[in-house]
């Protein structure tokens, strides 16, 4: 959320000044990615409207900034993107849930409106790309690298909040590169201070007082619908800690502690946390020069010194993590999420697109991915806070999830990152050191070019194999290269997850995985699918039933219950598969009956990606793996789950299988050698080509989905053997097979 009322007031009094984008060349441009990305999302010409019906992430996104990085290169200007890293605290919490209600009803009219069929009514960075993602807020460590002695950065694009900082004059707010002739909007603060007539100081207590992303507004003016309002009031109380204490007994202004909240809000930019060069986390002030006087000698404003840099910036960001740690997060090592949930001490758990109306969903987000003892979430926790100072070993972490309202008095149910049964099993893995040359040699005894589970697995099959990589860490060769990184990282991972046992040989659920995969294409890359398949069976959410006995559109169409059940099963089965898209939006069916699935598929993988990333982590500060080195985004890119999947697999599996029995005389096909069986089936592919223009290659895609099938049943088959799986769900599989055999290509 951008400063209310202030774009307007910038574009009434034509402070918005244009320039073509020449004028930037054989410059280093510095860019707020969050905010790059954010307005690339809202931009009509490259919105994707269906993307909350779908899931996933946004299919034409890749293409439109390839097209943006294209024209800055070849104006020779070189951007820097900035990310932003953790939140810093807010003592102003509206419900974590409240904006998410509002969200749920919207999304619930857009389906409704789908579901009676006014579907236009209801749709109304492979290249070497620098970044950085800073420890707090982007546009402080953007401000530090335009700064900087080095100058690493000439100009900054980012958000009106930018011009908050004191010294800061000039910032982008807009870039313009679909036009022929690529342009920028940039606003000189210099020139708004002279129009308000105020001080640095009075502007940046203007702009907090009427509201943005760190603050509310406050509440006397909150009506008002203008900025002059708190300009005047500014100007007449002099200072905005002036205003607030004159209104100190103002009910809405007691309720909120808002002269706290403003206080905190303004050191929070004026001593913002930045990542400096030699790696260290300071106040901004601290590591530039102080800027320069605009000019005016009421302008002026007062640089801290060290000794000013109040003591408990903690209180207003969070409690100081090791800076080795920032550093890896600001290499792409790790995303910020774990960090958030520790030093927030909160897991804020929103509802998933299809408004996680199911029973099934919900006891899956707390019991199997949040509150396990040896779930995801709470062994990301155990993995961080093992390798930390003791304050964050006892850290409190407490679930917060849309569907329970928190107790005000009752006791609080906190995540069991320090059981003795999470502690122990995240101190296990530190077991798995495997050097190069037995890696090396896995990968010439397999015939593999790549670190990934078949590899891990593979190198584990057999007792006499997985006595060769329980080897004792050294304390002097912690591993080195980037491929022993890797694959000791998906050692550790899957034992973590209960795939491997203690003594690194395979439980049932890596038997399965393993027999299974060797029946898989290498090209048809099924293994991320077939792991994230084996985690949902063992979750029991993996099955033919409707969820919450509530059948949603976009289901079954045909058949008897027992039928709709199988369709529904394979529909899900290949769900949990990428498909392999063209770069432009989703333009095919929806199903919501998909989506509701798609909620398990998505929480599941991100929870399992973050272990991951975090398991890395954990194995750098143990020194377990060289620590100085210039790989990590190469390590981050090389471990799975790197993209979430959406609904698209399962649809065009169900208007395969829809168009088959239609063409059929609505009939499904039982014999796959009866007359017309075959041309129906090369009819129904067309049918799919003409449906899904954004997919490569439909009819071959067909074909790949089911090989998917075949490799899943096959993982249930070895599970059954082992009397590992639930009779009931076998049938269901075994059923679901007899069912779809005569109907595939």
């Amino acid at each position: 959320m951008p400063i209310k009322h202030l774009e307007t007031h910038l574009a009434q009094q034509k402070h918005i000044q244009t320039q073509p984008l020449s004028v930037l060349s054989e410059s280093r441009l510095g860019i707020d990615a969050s905010h790059y990305l954010q307005t690339l999302l809202d931009s009509p010409s490259s919105r994707e409207a269906l993307l909350a019906a779908t899931g996933g992430l946004p299919l034409a996104l890749t293409t439109r900034i390839e097209a943006d990085l294209r024209v800055l290169e070849k104006l020779q200007i070189k951007p820097v993107f900035v990310f932003p890293g953790i939140l810093p605290n807010k003592r102003w919490k509206p419900h974590p849930h409240a904006e998410s209600v509002q969200a749920c009803q919207d999304r619930r009219d857009a389906w409704a409106k789908y579901e009676a069929g006014q579907e236009d009514a209801a749709t109304k960075l492979h290249r070497n790309v620098e970044f950085i993602v800073a420890p707090y807020l982007a546009w402080s460590q953007l401000i530090y690298l335009q700064r900087h002695g080095k100058a690493y950065i000439h100009a900054i694009y980012g958000p009106t909040d930018t011009l908050l900082y004191p010294g800061v004059d000039k910032v982008i707010t807009h870039l313009d590169l679909t036009s022929p002739n690529p342009s920028f909007q940039y606003v000189s603060k210099r020139n708004v201070l002279q129009e308000l007539t105020v001080s640095e100081d009075q502007f940046l207590d203007i702009c907090v007082l009427v509201g943005f992303d760190h603050c509310p507004p406050f509440p006397p003016t909150i009506h008002e619908q203008a900025l002059k309002a708190t300009v005047d009031m500014v100007k007449y109380y002099k200072t905005g800690h002036a205003a607030v204490s004159a209104f100190a007994e103002h009910p809405a202004v007691k309720a909120v502690q808002y002269l706290d909240q403003f206080a905190r809000t303004r050191s929070m930019i004026k001593y913002s946390l930045i990542l400096s060069s030699e790696g260290t986390v300071m106040p901004l002030p601290v590591a530039i020069p102080p800027p320069p006087s605009h000019g005016h000698p009421n302008h002026h404003t007062h640089h801290p010194t060290a000794g000013e840099i109040p003591q408990d910036l903690h209180e207003i960001f969070t409690n100081r993590l090791p800076d080795e740690i920032f550093f890896y997060l600001s290499r792409g090592l790790i995303g910020p999420q774990a960090l958030v949930w520790l030093t927030s001490g909160q897991i804020v758990e929103n509802p998933p697109l299809d408004n996680g109306e199911t029973t099934e969903y919900k006891r899956f987000v707390k019991e199997v991915i949040t509150e396990g003892q040896t779930g995801p979430r709470a062994t990301t926790l155990a993995l961080i806070s093992s390798v930390c100072h003791n304050f964050w070993a006892n850290k409190k972490v407490q679930g917060l999830f849309w569907f329970e309202q928190p107790a005000p008095h009752g006791p609080n149910k906190f995540i069991g990152h320090h059981s003795p049964q999470t502690t122990q099993l995240v101190e296990r893995v530190a077991g798995w050191n495997v050097p190069y040359g037995i890696i090396e040699e896995e990968l010439r005894r397999q015939n593999s070019s790549t670190i990934d589970f078949a590899l891990a697995l593979g190198a584990t099959a057999t007792d006499r194999l997985a006595l060769r990589t329980k080897i004792k860490a050294g304390p002097t060769v912690p591993l080195e290269k980037k491929d022993e990184v890797v694959a000791n990282v998906i050692w550790r991972f899957l034992e973590l997850r209960g795939f491997l046992l203690n003594n690194h040989t395979h439980s049932a659920l890596a038997r399965a995985m393993s027999s299974a995969i060797q029946n898989a294409r290498v090209n048809d890359k099924f293994q991320d699918p077939l792991y994230l398949f084996l985690e949902l069976v063992r979750a029991g959410v993996m099955h033919g039933q409707l969820m919450s006995q509530r059948a949603f559109s976009g289901g079954p169409s045909f058949g008897t219950d027992d039928e709709k059940s199988s369709m529904l099963l394979v529909m899900r089965v290949l769900s949990i598969v990428p498909l392999n898209f063209k770069p432009q939006p989703w333009s095919a069916p929806l199903s919501r009956e998909l989506l509701v699935f798609n909620s398990f598929v998505r929480s599941l993988t991100r929870a399992l990606r973050t272990l991951l990333e975090v398991t890395s982590l954990n194995m750098l500060l143990r020194n377990d793996a060289r620590r100085a080195r210039d790989d990590f985004l190469d390590i981050a890119l090389s471990l799975p789950f790197q993209t979430e999947v959406n609904t698209g697999f399962g649809v065009l599996a169900k208007v395969y299988l829809d168009a088959l029995t239609h063409i059929n005389n609505m009939q499904r096909v039982t014999d796959p050698n009866a007359e017309g069986v075959k041309e129906a089936k090369q009819l129904a592919l067309e049918i799919c080509e003409e449906t899904f223009p954004g997919v490569k290659y439909p009819k071959a895609e067909v074909e790949r989905g089911f090989r998917f099938w075949d490799v899943a049943l096959a993982a249930m088959r070895q599970l059954q053997s082992e009397n590992a799986v639930l009779r009931e769900v076998i049938e269901q599989f075994e059923a679901a097979e007899a069912w779809l055999a005569p109907m595939r290509p």
